[in-house]
């Protein structure tokens, strides 16, 4: 056998292996867990001109089923030029266990949302720490949900966050989308390699984050706080993050408005993959050669086709198995 037919089995044996492995990953989210929780829970949220789309995450954390003396929700204004302020203080006026924190702009070595976030969660008074951003939408259960993940074991619970149903061709994309990242978050984090997970929806212990550095430790990184600090907590201990896939903890938020929000998102989530821990940028470079691979052989070295199309075959079953499994566990039948 050629050497480039070699590579070209090599790669694909990989590719088809990793899939595997989300397989088995996605089929250990069915785990039964005793969902009653009384933990103490901080609630962080950064907010910054955020005055059209506050109100119904404002909203939402009013409706948490959870003892108001077991929780506390904070957030912080990061010195917003619009009405955000207000409208937060309007809220927090109503509750003492809510707290609002104005942050002005002031020399600091942190910058934006890890400023705001790292305010935040030194003036919290729980260890469990949850986080959202200020325009998504908890559902009533994600407190008691969540949290009943947590055990003397897990010192990070990630959760998913869906886009709020809208309808055309680009919607539909940007769905897949969030599969793929639900599918990313979930599948290896079960299987005790953690390689992402969103802000909209995390969950982890105050005491291992100020153990890891915070977020002074993620200073020289201008995106992708939480993926960044997942990885603090993998390195940390690899079999201390859960995820959770209870419908009732699914995250709800605002999809982008335009194209060139679209892009601009894409740009800000692939422009991390570089910039990730050696094993996550190792495994990242094998499926991108896998795909290289898989595009151009056919075109440039035919003698390869007939195990090209053996690859396509085993390559379409596994990819359709993950694939419906999750749509299946993250409700997104409707894909398929």
């Amino acid at each position: 056998m050629d050497i480039i037919s070699l590579l070209f089995i090599t790669f694909s044996v990989f590719y088809i292996s990793v899939i595997l492995w989300v397989i088995i990953g996605l089929s250990r989210l069915r785990i039964k867990y005793d969902m009653e929780s009384n933990k103490k829970i901080s609630i962080v949220i950064a907010a910054r001109n955020e005055e059209k789309r506050i109100r119904p995450t404002l909203r939402s954390l009013e409706k948490i089923n959870y003892p108001r003396e077991n929780f506390e929700v904070i957030i912080v204004d990061d010195d917003s030029s619009d009405n955000t302020v207000n409208i937060i203080e309007a809220f927090t006026q109503k509750y003492n266990h809510w707290k609002l924190i104005r942050l002005k702009r002031e020399a600091s070595e942190l910058r934006g949302k890890k400023r705001a976030l790292n305010e935040a969660i030194n003036q919290s008074r729980y260890d469990i720490i949850f986080t959202t951003d200020a325009d998504c939408m908890v559902p009533p259960n994600w407190l008691n949900k969540m949290s009943a993940y947590f055990n003397d074991k897990v010192d990070m619970v990630i959760g998913h966050s869906p886009l709020i149903s809208h309808k055309g061709l680009w919607y539909k994309i940007l769905e897949f989308d969030n599969l793929f990242s639900a599918i990313s978050g979930s599948a290896p984090a079960k299987m005790g390699f953690a390689l992402s997970s969103v802000g909209r929806n995390l969950a982890y212990r105050k005491s291992i984050y100020e153990s890891i550095g915070g977020f002074k430790s993620l200073k020289k990184f201008r995106s992708g706080d939480d993926v960044h600090l997942t990885e603090r907590f993998r390195a940390k201990n690899n079999k201390a993050i859960d995820y959770c896939a209870d419908p009732d903890t699914f995250v709800m938020t605002i999809p982008p408005s335009t194209k060139k929000d679209i892009f601009h998102q894409q740009i800000r989530k692939n422009s991390k993959t570089l910039k990730k821990s050696w094993p996550t940028v190792f495994f990242s470079i094998g499926l991108f050669i896998f795909y290289m691979l898989f595009l151009t052989l056919p075109f440039f070295y035919p003698k390869i086709l007939s195990i090209w199309f053996g690859v396509i075959i085993f390559k379409f079953v596994v990819e359709f198995i993950a694939i419906y499994y999750a749509a299946l566990i993250f409700r997104k039948k409707q894909l398929i």
